[in-house]
């Protein structure tokens, strides 16, 4: 075999070991940060995007599913617990609204990160969305956009939104 022939064997088995060993990588999850496509954080993940998903849907039933018994929400605001929440309300007053108040949805979520330690998860995300809206006889529709966190953890075993819905 002629020295270039060998040459070129050699580095295209070079570029094909390079190749593989890249292509190995855990990859990313979605087309926002880098977040790594590890087993935890696609559990996460798919947790997220079926939120997004009975969200759009309006399922109640399948939100309640998701929710932690441990759920609580201080509602954003900090100076007050006038506003806060925790699972009972949630189920009993926030979900159904979604139901009563929300005639039609539509959002797509960007994740940003995802940080787990032992059995609690903390995803932030991105949304951008367009919702119409039914609130005393009037019909309208809103256009938002806007970063959320959710907190998720572990109960009996099985990943649940503790905080973010």
């Amino acid at each position: 075999m002629k020295r270039s022939s060998r040459l070129i064997c050699q580095l295209s088995a070079l570029l094909v070991s390079i190749l593989a060993l890249t292509a190995c990588g855990p990859g990313y999850l979605d087309k926002g940060d880098k977040v790594l496509a590890t087993p935890e954080n696609r559990i996460i993940f798919n947790i997220l995007k079926s939120y997004h998903q009975a969200i759009e849907d309006r399922d109640v039933a399948a939100l309640k599913k998701m929710t932690s018994k441990r759920y609580y929400e201080n509602a954003g605001t900090t100076d007050t617990d006038k506003d806060d929440y925790g699972v009972d309300r949630l189920r009993a007053e926030v979900l159904p609204r979604l139901r009563a108040n929300v005639k039609r949805l539509n959002f797509n979520i960007r994740l940003l990160a995802i940080r787990i330690k032992g059995d609690t998860a903390e995803t932030e995300y991105e949304f951008v969305g367009r919702v119409l809206l039914s609130e005393g006889g009037r019909e309208s529709y809103k256009a938002w956009r806007d970063f959320a966190q959710m907190k998720l953890i572990r109960e009996n075993g099985a990943w649940k939104i503790a905080r973010g819905m």
